[in-house]
């Protein structure tokens, strides 16, 4: 998501509660200067009324043409803090100041903006379940100046992947390893097959891939791949979020290891590899998951 200056023409802009109670202020002079007709009172509570106007026309400027870059959220586990972070900058040569990130439950600190100069903002989320994360209240607010009034400028919702906590006791499932493809060419040829990661680049039908486009690989009946370590749904007990939380711990497990790991989930099949591509790909299947309860609980 790029930052770009908009001129925000409905800016929402309300009085704080010392802005309120400034308001009243202003108020009880005015009645006061009217009961005993003392010019210096009605000097000074028209100065406080300028200055009560003033800030809010200044409030809404600090913010109205700040640039803003938000940064990809990068994932993290059910539990851990996400962070959202972005750049603010400033292209008009005016400097800015107090300006925090907010999702209407909690704020960043305040940071000010040099002329023609950046500033990071980070706000940390806490988490409590997984799947995709839409945050969708999130804006730029500030109180200056004096703190009289808030200005609050809306900004794109943010997309975010949250992982199941890792989860469970059990080990790695020794039973559950197979033959993961085949590596070397022997004996007869066999015809062909999808490419999965792991394939030598010698055994690509480069054929085939210049007429359709489609990797595949040249299949020999004899040849033995690696063990690869097969993560099932099938092998775990419990309800839905058990055993994600438990194909989490070996997916990281195996990933730790060194192993060669494809995983089964229900309804889905992610061939045999390592790496961190691969790891991602597990968690992500993990996360987005949808069961049947009725399955869940088998």
């Amino acid at each position: 998501m790029i930052g770009r200056y908009v001129r925000v023409r409905s800016l929402p802009l309300l009085p704080t509660t010392a802005g309120t109670y400034w308001l009243l202020a202003v108020l009880a002079l005015l009645a006061t200067a009217i009961n005993y007709a003392n010019n210096l009172i009605f000097a000074l509570a028209f100065m406080l009324l300028a200055v009560w106007l003033q800030a809010a026309a200044s409030c809404r400027r600090n913010l109205a043409t700040v640039g803003w870059q938000v940064d990809l959220p990068r994932p993290v586990f059910a539990g851990e803090s996400l962070c959202i972070a972005g750049a603010l900058t400033d292209r008009r040569g005016h400097r800015r100041y107090g300006i925090a990130l907010s999702t209407g439950k909690a704020s960043s600190l305040p940071v000010a903006v040099a002329a023609d100069g950046e500033a990071t903002l980070s706000l940390a989320l806490r988490t409590d379940r997984r799947g995709a994360l839409t945050i969708a209240d999130l804006a730029l607010v500030s109180c200056h100046p004096l703190g009289l009034w808030r200005a609050r400028r809306a900004l794109p919702a943010v997309e975010a992947l949250v992982y199941p906590a890792p989860g469970g006791a059990s080990p790695l499932p020794a039973r559950a390893v197979r033959s993961a493809h085949r590596q070397t060419a022997a004996d007869d040829f066999q015809g062909v097959r999808a490419h999965v990661p792991g394939d030598p680049l010698r055994r690509i039908n480069w054929r085939v891939f210049a007429r359709s486009g489609e990797a595949v690989v040249n299949d020999f009946d004899g040849g033995h791949g690696d063990d690869a370590l097969w993560l099932e749904w099938e092998t775990c007990r419990g309800d839905t979020e058990t055993r994600l939380a438990q194909l989490t711990r070996w997916v990281l497990e195996a990933e730790r290891s060194g192993r060669e790991y494809g995983l089964r989930l229900f309804g889905k099949v992610l061939p045999p590899a390592r790496g961190h591509l691969q790891r991602e790909k597990c968690l992500t299947s993990l996360a987005l998951c949808e069961v049947d309860p009725q399955v869940g609980r088998r």
